[in-house]
C-alpha cells in the first residue's frame, strides 16, 4: 500500500555526518516520517554509510573550515546551490547558525520550479539556531566586527519569506528578534532529545562513605574557554587539597576556535592530579554511568547535549547560570547553578553537593523527572518536530515565495 506523504523530498545541511548522528536524529526521524525522501547534505568523515542505513540519502559536501567566511567557501556555495536546485526540495533544515548561513546564501541562488521551465520562487527553508555561538556571544574585537559586517547580510538571509528561524531557548530568541534577525513569533524546541532507553541509571555504584572512593565530578565538552575549562580547573585546585574529588573531562582541543585552549594548558592542568583529561569519549552512556555529577561551566549555550545525557543518566547537575543551561539545572531541585566565570562560585558549588549526600541523591532522581516532564527525550523532540512540519505546511509563506 503506497504512502501518502506530506512532502515529497526534503534535505537536511549538517556540518558533518557525526554531528548529524549525534544531535539531528530525532528531527531527522520526524522528516523521515512526513517526507517520501530525506536528503542528508553533509562532509563525509566516514559516518555517512551509517545514516544511508537508516533509510536516508546522503550527500557529501566538502566545507572549509571557516563557515561563515563566505569567500573561503564559494566552492562549497556553488556545489550546494547546485544541490538545491537539481533536488528541488519542499522543504529545507539547516542546523546550526553556521549552516544557516551557509545554506541561506545557497538558497538564495536557487529558484523553486514551478511549472515547466518557469523558474519563481524561493526554496522553503528551517533555520535552526541551536546556540549563539562565537559570533553573537563573545566579545572579542573580532566577533564583534563579524556581528556587525554580517548583521545586515543575516537580516536579508533570514527575515524572506519563506523562512522559519528555529530556537532552542528564549533567551536566543530574544537576542536574534533584538538584533532584527527573526520574528517575534519564531517556534522553539527545546533540544536536540535524549535517548533515555540508553541513557539511564545504574545501581551498582558504591557508596563515598565506605568505599572512601573521590566524588567523581565529569565534564563533557569542548576544550574551549568559553565552555568555563579555565574556571572549572581554577575551582579544582581550590578544592583538591580538602576534598576527595575527581574531574574527569571527556572532550577534545579544538584548533579552529578562537576560544581554544591550547595543548600547553591541557599538558599544564594534566599534572594536576585530581584532574584527568580523557580526550574524545566513544562511549559516553559508560562515561555518564560512572559520574557522581555532571558539571557545565558554559559561558553561553543553546540546549547542552551533556547536560541532557548525565541527567538521562540520573546525575545531579552542577552549571552555570545562563541561557541554555538554567532550561535543563533546576536551581536546588536536580542541581545548583553559579555564576559564569567565578571560580569561587564554581568550588562553592561543588563543595556543597559534596557535603549534601541526601541532596545528590534526590537531585540524581529529579533529572531524569526533568528529561520526562519537560519533552526532552528523543521520542517527545521528534514529536515536537512532527507538530512543527506540519505546521509549515500549511502556511502561506510556503505555498508561494513571491
Amino acid at each position: 500500500m503506497r504512502k501518502n506523504f506530506l512532502f515529497d523530498r526534503m534535505t537536511i545541511l549538517s556540518s558533518d555526518d557525526r554531528s548529524f548522528l549525534t544531535h539531528r536524529l530525532p528531527m531527522a526521524m520526524a522528516a523521515k516520517k512526513l517526507c517520501r525522501v530525506v536528503l542528508v547534505i553533509c562532509k563525509d568523515t566516514g559516518k555517512c554509510e551509517e545514516i544511508r542505513q537508516m533509510g536516508f540519502d546522503v550527500t557529501n559536501l566538502p566545507m572549509g573550515n571557516a563557515p561563515l567566511n563566505i569567500f573561503a567557501n564559494l566552492k562549497t556555495l556553488r556545489h550546494l546551490a547546485g544541490i538545491y536546485q537539481s533536488v528541488q526540495p519542499d522543504l529545507i533544515y539547516h542546523s546550526s547558525v553556521q549552516m544557516s548561513f551557509l545554506g541561506s546564501l545557497a538558497r538564495l541562488f536557487t529558484r523553486k520550479q514551478l511549472t515547466g521551465n518557469q523558474l519563481t520562487g524561493s526554496l522553503p527553508s528551517i533555520n535552526a539556531i541551536t546556540g549563539v555561538g562565537y559570533l553573537f556571544s563573545s566579545e572579542q574585537f573580532k566577533a564583534k566586527f563579524l556581528r556587525w559586517a554580517l548583521s545586515p547580510i543575516l537580516r536579508v538571509l533570514w527575515r524572506r519569506a519563506g523562512t522559519v528561524m528555529l530556537f532552542q531557548n528564549p533567551d536566543d530568541r530574544a537576542v536574534f528578534i533584538k538584533r532584527g534577525l527573526s520574528a517575534e513569533n519564531a517556534p522553539l524546541i527545546p533540544g536536540s532529545g535524549v535517548d533515555d532507553d540508553k541513557f539511564k541509571p545504574v545501581s551498582t555504584k558504591s557508596s563515598l562513605g565506605k568505599s572512601k572512593r573521590p566524588l567523581v565530578i565529569g565534564c563533557a565538552s569542548r576544550l574551549l574557554r568559553d565552555k568555563g575549562i579555565p574556571e572549572l580547573i581554577e575551582a579544582v585546585k581550590i578544592l583538591e587539597k580538602n576534598y576527595h574529588i575527581e574531574l574527569q573531562v571527556a572532550g577534545d582541543i579544538f584548533h579552529k576556535n578562537p576560544s581554544s585552549c591550547t595543548p600547553q594548558e591541557i599538558e599544564e592542568w594534566s599534572k594536576i592530579s585530581s584532574v584527568t583529561f580523557l580526550g574524545k569519549v566513544s562511549d559516553m552512556v559508560g562515561f555518564w554511568q560512572g559520574c557522581d555529577v555532571a558539571i557545565l561551566p558554559s559561558h553561553r549555550e543553546g540546549f547542552p547535549k551533556a547536560l541532557l545525557e548525565a541527567a538521562a543518566c540520573g546525575l545531579p547537575l552542577l552549571g552555570s547560570d545562563v541561557p541554555g543551561v538554567r532550561e535543563i539545572v533546576v536551581d536546588g531541585v536536580n542541581g545548583l547553578l553559579f555564576a559564569k566565570g567565578d571560580c569561587q562560585d564554581i568550588a562553592r558549588k561543588i563543595e556543597k553537593i559534596y557535603a549534601d549526600q541526601e541532596f545528590r541523591q534526590s537531585a540524581g532522581k529529579a533529572s531524569r523527572e526533568v528529561i520526562k516532564s519537560r519533552g526532552l527525550s528523543n521520542h517527545a523532540v521528534e514529536a515536537a518536530f512532527v507538530a512543527l512540519f506540519k505546521s509549515i505546511k500549511t502556511r502561506a509563506a510556503f505555498a508561494n515565495d513571491r
